[in-house]
């Protein structure tokens, strides 16, 4: 068995595949760049610490956000040295960035898992589900459950689309928008109901359109689910004061949330393909939906570790997680996924 790192393993999405990856059976090791509490100190962005900590074979799971503010040092490190990588990335710009290394990458042998999470793994895995061999539109809507998932991570890699210059594939390319300006309303099952998101930056309207070429738009919406934020979002996303405001009461905000954010969360796709096909996904939970970001990679690590995965170099979204293994497990911790049409 091989070891299984995973980075950032303090933090909430770390935390919550250490505790994964044991129930399972597994013996992950921490690392963080804090050294109380983990079996490794490591800084993924300094290459000594990296080579001192990591070997070759490892299988790392790097959950250290925001990755907005990540270099390549990491995924150069992997080359190096010798291990493989899977990221939980959000960020379209650290995801792009390590594709421009796909060359180097498929010619190591080594695997790299990007966006393993949500974004990008989930996203393709409900693709598949959907059996629509020929997408046009896939839209994300997210329903976290804030009462849990709002750290001081997740709020920086929102503010990165608040008001800020987003990229978002329409027409088959990529196109500018303002994040948080337009808006998307869906209805979800109990214990969800009503939900309406946000425009939001995602590394799906990169990935996704290398897997479907005939894709024409693909965005993700986030609905903040906290009482009265998505108004001061969407005020911030308009007016620098306002914005300037809500980035200096960060930390308190984020208390807030969590004490007045949902238990509750959902993660809605509508996958829809010429002759007005259309297919709708959600992954529905009344609690524990926080695991939900972190399970491909979980799954993948163990395959990895175990050696069952096949693929090799890196690695598409489409490849992270089969579709059924993924629906299997989130049901097993409590997340449903329920076809709406």
């Amino acid at each position: 068995m091989k070891r299984i790192v995973v980075l950032g393993g303090l933090g909430f999405f770390g935390a919550a595949a250490v505790q994964r990856l044991r129930a399972d059976g597994a013996m992950p090791l921490i690392a963080s760049r804090r050294a109380a509490g983990a079996d490794l100190q490591v800084d993924v962005e300094d290459p000594s610490s990296l080579r001192a900590a990591l070997r070759p074979g490892d299988v790392v799971i790097d959950t250290v956000g925001p990755f907005q503010r990540r270099t390549l040092a990491l995924v150069e490190a992997a080359l190096d040295i010798g291990f493989d990588l899977l990221d939980i990335a959000d960020s379209l710009a650290y995801v792009s960035m390590l594709y421009g290394l796909r060359p180097q990458i498929d010619a190591t042998g080594r695997r790299v898992l990007t966006a393993c999470s949500s974004i990008s793994a989930i996203s393709a895995a409900m693709v598949r589900l959907s059996r629509l061999k020929d997408p046009i539109r896939v839209t994300g809507v997210l329903a976290p459950a804030s009462r849990y998932a709002a750290t001081p991570a997740t709020g920086a890699s929102l503010m990165r689309s608040v008001g800020r210059p987003i990229r978002v594939l329409r027409d088959g390319r990529l196109v500018m928008a303002v994040g948080w300006r337009a808006s998307h309303k869906v209805r979800m099952p109990p214990p969800i109901g009503d939900v309406h998101g946000y425009l939001f930056e995602s590394a799906d309207s990169f990935t996704l359109p290398l897997v479907w070429p005939d894709l024409r738009r693909v965005e993700f919406y986030v609905d903040s689910r906290v009482p009265g934020l998505n108004l001061v979002f969407a005020a911030a996303a308009r007016w620098l004061t306002v914005r300037s405001f809500v980035e200096r009461f960060q930390s308190p905000g984020l208390a807030l949330a969590r004490a007045f954010g949902s238990a509750a969360g959902c993660l809605m796709y509508e996958i829809e393909a010429r002759g007005d096909r259309l297919v709708r996904y959600a992954l529905i939970a009344s609690d524990r939906g926080y695991y939900t970001p972190i399970v491909p990679a979980v799954l993948a690590a163990r395959a990895i570790a175990e050696g069952r995965f096949a693929p090799r170099g890196l690695v598409p979204p489409d490849q992270h997680v089969e579709p059924g293994e993924l629906t299997d497990y989130l049901r097993t911790i409590g997340v449903e996924t329920v076809r709406l049409t």
